[in-house]
Parts: C-alpha cells; structure tokens; sequence
C-alpha cells in the first residue's frame, strides 16, 4: 500500500464509506476545477496572463512530481482540466485517482512492468502510446500536461472541432499535434512540445519541468515562480500562488 502524506498540491481525501448501494468519499472543500475556469474565460473571451500560466503550470507540475517520486511512483492516467481543482486561496490541487496506476519496480520482469490497459483516460489529453496500446510508463502524465498547457494558453482544448477519439488517433496514428502560433514565446513553445514529443523516452520527467518553468520565470517574466505561502492546513508549504 502506497503511503501518500499530505501534499499542497493534491486534493486531500478526509474519508470514505461504502454499502452495497452507494459509495461516499469525502474531500477537502474545493471552489472549482481548471476546466470551469477555463470554460468561463471562453465565455468571456479572457486569456491567462502569463505570470498566471506559469504559475498554475508550476503548481500542477509539482503535485505530479511528487506522485511520480513516490516509492513506488503513481501514473495518474487522467490528468485534464476537470480532474485539477482550485482551493479557495487558489492553489491548484489534483484528483480523482480512479484509473490511477502504481508503476512496476523496473527491475521485475519484463513482461510484469506494464499491466496497464490501453485507451484509458481521457482521449483529448491521452498519450499516443496508450491510445495505440502499447506498453507505457509515468511520461503517459507528461504528455496531457503537454495538452493541458496548451489548452490554458489557446483557450481552447486541443483540436475543438474534432471528437475526441479522432483527435487521440490524429495524434497517436498521424503524428499530428496542436498549431502552436508563432506569437507564442519560444521559450514557452519548447516546453510544449517536450512535453507532447512522440518518443515518451523524450519527454522531460516533472522535476525537469519545474526547473524548466522556473527558468522561464527567470527569463522571461523576471520574477520566481516559486514562492512560500501558507497553506490551507496553515501549515508552511513550498509551492505556488499567483494571482
């Protein structure tokens, strides 16, 4: 059993119950998800600053980092919009784990490593590897932040006119990926297409991510990313909050 100790960036489970008729879990309470705020600034026609960008982005990479450094690490399977929540203070935190997978110890045998079904998750942000069921590791969470960041900087979903299991199959049989606009900060760019790059092996792991962010927060935005706030427990946590 996976011991997962509180974390800033992961929705924290406070119970649960189960009969033979329902099932209740119980959750700290959240304001919202990504995809609400997203679908609201559609509306409204409002794109994330920059500075805001990087600063969800950061937050939800370092909740990823922490599932992925875990012994044995977690592959989340359906990381999107609507599976990150925002707390009242506006921290990003990730949830619903239910088609979420412990990865096997490398060191098993080979054909023990990756019992994992393909086309799970969400086709919009699913890695083409899973799509194409083949064997698959962590990176799979890479890839849909990929698509994430996209979405948060077009204000758009990957390919909106497309269903979303023509959209997976574009992209996993085609090789197809979302038009990044020129106007877009190469720095930015990079990172996108990292994330979503066709071989998984390419793809940086969370904790380069975050260096990766923070640098671009460096550069780009002149200002840290990373910064100490306090945390809905009141507890000091090391994270994110940009407003």
């Amino acid at each position: 059993m996976v011991n997962l100790h509180r974390h800033p960036n992961i929705c924290l489970l406070l119970g649960y119950s189960y009969t033979d008729d329902y099932q209740v879990m119980v959750s700290e309470l959240m304001k919202c998800s990504l995809l609400d705020v997203f679908k609201a600034n559609a509306v409204h026609n409002i794109i994330f600053s920059m500075k805001k960008q990087a600063g969800y982005a950061h937050q939800i990479a370092a909740g990823m980092n922490y599932l992925h450094t875990c012994k044995p690490p977690i592959i989340h399977r359906d990381l999107k919009p609507a599976n990150i929540l925002l707390s009242y203070t506006g921290t990003c935190k990730i949830t619903d784990f239910g088609l979420a997978k412990i990865r096997a110890d490398p060191k098993t045998d080979e054909k023990d490593q990756f019992k994992m079904t393909g086309e799970t998750g969400t086709y919009r942000f699913m890695a083409p590897e899973v799509f194409r069921h083949e064997q698959y590791t962590e990176k799979v969470d890479i890839y849909s932040f990929g698509m994430i960041l996209f979405f948060m900087s077009s204000g758009h979903a990957p390919w909106p006119s497309k269903n979303g299991v023509v959209a997976a199959a574009d992209a996993a049989i085609e090789g197809k990926r979302p038009f990044i606009p020129r106007n877009w900060d190469s720095q930015w760019a990079n990172l996108l297409q990292q994330c979503w790059d066709e071989s998984p092996s390419l793809r940086p792991s969370f904790k380069v991510v975050l260096d990766m962010l923070e640098q671009y927060s460096n550069d780009v935005l002149k200002t840290d990313v990373q910064i100490d706030y306090v945390g809905d427990d009141g507890g000091r946590c090391r994270g994110c909050v940009i407003s």
